[in-house]
């Protein structure tokens, strides 16, 4: 087992930490300036930038570091400490919140649904809890709905844990492979119901999880191969600010203009943004590396996982306030007041990420990589895994 290292990619850690917000804000459904960007209202594209991120950060520190089953044990085991002890927290809020309903329904209060049914049956739970969710003909699922993605991500981590060992990038076919697997995916997603803002359970989510975390994987392979990572680092500052600034550019145009299921190209752009700035330069860089941006990607997964349970507590008293709030004034003090309501409810949501950050995901990340540690050989992660 190789022991090299992956240096930590921070500028990509602020991207990410950007996607985790921009997913938040997009949940937010209520009159606000945020329902007007483009970026936001197709914020669902943020997840594939989550799943790319993550195969070229894993790529990065695990391509080369799993021969056999006791790296695969260990690295499985980094990755489910990573992912699960935040996912089972949430996810006992969620169930909190179900049994507050299930009694005030047996209490003879007037609800919208009964408790336990629908997409918050106890079947979905159990998938949940297992992480497959996302896995099988199980429906739209209610117990924290983003972490439909985590169930994929889960699947590209076994996938990945399986085929590495069998060093798939020695065959000159592997990355044209992963190109049509990605394209085919992509566009099946496109072209299911609903389009990729549905492919959230079943197939659709599942070729969209595999995709984009094979396109991270793949992405990182070609930035190593030595002629590539040679022109790459003969770029100046300034043609990287240009292909950084080109496409971000790229895909918000794409997002302006495009509709149904070509929308999944603004996938493309993204691609591109991460290879622009994963050499850590370039004015893209900069900003990306600024504090507020790298603590936000330090709290993104806590941001992404815990936002979706403060919006629905907030819900009904947010409808509550802004009826009476917007009730006689303009469209234009409506949408201020909706938009000052929606910044404040993205600080709650950074604050309490940044509890469970601290109390619980980065703890518990520790814990798992002294149980790694007992396995055996010390598989340690690098910084650009974490």
């Amino acid at each position: 087992m190789a022991e090299t290292a992956a240096s930590r990619y921070e500028a990509l850690d602020g991207l990410r930490g950007i996607a985790a917000l921009m997913v938040a804000i997009h949940h937010m459904q209520f009159n606000s300036i945020f329902l007007h960007v483009d970026a936001i209202v197709y914020g669902e594209l943020f997840v594939d930038l989550f799943f790319a991120l993550s195969g070229f950060v894993i790529a990065s520190a695990y391509l080369e570091r799993i021969d056999d089953t006791r790296d695969m044990k260990r690295f499985l085991t980094l990755r489910f400490f990573r992912i699960y002890p935040l996912h089972i927290f949430i996810l006992a809020l969620f169930l909190l919140k179900e049994l507050a309903r299930l009694v005030a329904g047996l209490s003879g209060a007037t609800l919208s649904g009964t408790a336990f049914t629908g997409r918050t049956s106890v079947e979905l739970l159990m998938a949940t809890i297992f992480l497959v969710q996302a896995w099988g003909p199980f429906g739209k699922n209610e117990w924290n709905a983003p972490s439909w993605s985590i169930s994929c991500e889960a699947l590209a981590y076994i996938v990945f844990a399986l085929v590495v060992p069998l060093k798939p990038f020695r065959w000159k076919w592997t990355p044209w492979f992963i190109v049509a697997f990605s394209i085919l995916a992509y566009t099946y997603v496109a072209f299911t119901p609903g389009g990729i803002a549905d492919a959230t359970y079943g197939l659709p989510s599942l070729l969209r999880g595999l995709a984009g975390f094979s396109t991270g994987v793949l992405c990182y392979q070609v930035m190593t191969r030595r002629s590539v990572a040679a022109y790459m680092q003969k770029m100046s500052d300034r043609t990287l600010t240009a292909i950084q600034f080109c496409a971000v550019l790229a895909f918000l145009v794409v997002l302006h203009y495009l509709r149904g299921p070509a929308i999944v190209i603004a996938v493309v752009p993204l691609v591109f943004l991460i290879l622009s700035l994963h050499l850590d330069r370039g004015m893209g860089c900069t900003i990306l590396n600024t504090r507020v941006f790298q603590y936000l990607g330090k709290t993104s997964y806590s941001i992404y996982m815990i936002h979706m349970f403060i919006l629905l507590m907030t819900d009904s008293v947010l409808k509550r306030v802004l009826g009476s709030l917007t009730a006689h004034v303009d469209g234009a003090t409506s949408l201020a007041i909706g938009t000052g309501i929606a910044l404040v409810l993205a600080a709650v949501v950074v604050a309490l990420a940044d509890v469970t950050y601290r109390f619980i995901e980065h703890p518990w990340r520790e814990y798992g990589r002294g149980v790694a540690r007992r396995i055996g050989r010390v598989l340690k992660p690098s910084a650009a895994a974490e």
